[in-house]
């Protein structure tokens, strides 16, 4: 088997069917599986698989894991020398696993830990594909940016294309190609994490092993932002998934930078301020998490 595709779902059957279409549609010359791992959708995303996508094979979690223990349950069961990671809210617009492939098999492609590409958006302009790792100043850089748009990397945002591979910190968990041995090697996504920074702890593991991230030029994926944490691709920012961000910063930033996480906490609070109370927000729980309560 050269490619286990592993996709986690959550409330999103409209746009896994689209997913898999695409897959089934625009793939061949390579040989591969596709594994769902349903988080306890209650929109009837397992009756669907079962009914109309047999050739999928579906793991019903019983829960919602979030993202990364979800993939790592889709992890161990998948057979394929390749492990990619597929967003529900993504659509294949050519043979993107083939061309990821024989780049991974490639002697290039040799020290590889992530291959990923240029992601599109619904209207087929590049979108955020790749990042820089998390640092507490750059973190308040980004709340500053807010105010100050000049300050924004109109380059993380929106993409060039690339015409060779390119080096990167770390590449977007909607779509990422991992071999197996990687996996093997290093483990997989940390389970402390429920959704968001998962992928980016994971790479900057990897970076510590001296494998490179990598992103190719020619595949062609869209991806329909936010739609995969159950927005139903609408891509807004909830008070839940705003919560969940939070979350995962705290966990990320203590993790790897805990001498200074002292000092950040108290002027991320600080700087994030105004746009709370833009948003209206009032929940306890969600200011727990930025750390006012």
């Amino acid at each position: 088997m050269d490619i286990s595709v592993i996709i986690v779902s959550y409330n999103t059957s409209g746009l896994l069917r689209d997913c898999l279409d695409s897959i089934r549609r625009c793939t061949s010359g390579v040989d591969y599986e596709v594994i769902v791992v349903d988080n306890d959708s209650h929109d009837g995303t397992p009756d669907m698989l079962r009914r109309d996508y047999p050739w999928v094979r579906l793991i019903e979690s019983g829960g919602n894991l979030g993202f990364g223990r979800a993939n790592n349950l889709g992890s161990e069961a998948a057979r394929g020398k390749y492990l990619l990671y597929l967003n529900s809210d993504t659509i294949l617009r050519n043979n993107a696993l083939r061309i990821m492939w024989e780049y991974a098999e490639s002697p290039e492609g040799a020290d590889t830990g992530v291959i990923g590409a240029i992601l599109l958006d619904a209207q087929g302009q590049p979108c955020h594909s790749y990042g820089r790792f998390i640092t507490p100043r750059r973190e308040l850089k980004n709340v500053v940016a807010k105010y100050l748009r000049f300050l924004k990397d109109p380059e993380l945002l929106h993409p060039s294309p690339v015409e060779a591979p390119k080096d990167v910190e770390y590449i977007t968990g909607a779509m990422m190609m991992v071999p197996r041995k990687v996996y093997e090697s290093i483990g997989g996504f940390d389970p402390d994490f429920f959704m968001y920074c998962e992928e980016v702890d994971w790479q900057l593991r990897m970076s510590q092993h001296g494998l490179r991230r990598v992103v190719i030029p020619g595949p062609e994926v869209v991806h329909l932002e936010g739609g995969s944490a159950g927005g139903g691709g609408k891509g807004r920012w909830s008070v839940g998934r705003s919560a969940n961000m939070h979350a995962s910063l705290k966990t990320y930033l203590r993790k790897h930078h805990g001498k200074s996480y002292k000092l950040f906490r108290p002027l991320y609070l600080l700087l994030n301020t105004p746009s709370i109370l833009l948003m209206g927000i009032k929940d306890p729980v969600y200011l727990k998490l930025l750390g006012k309560q």
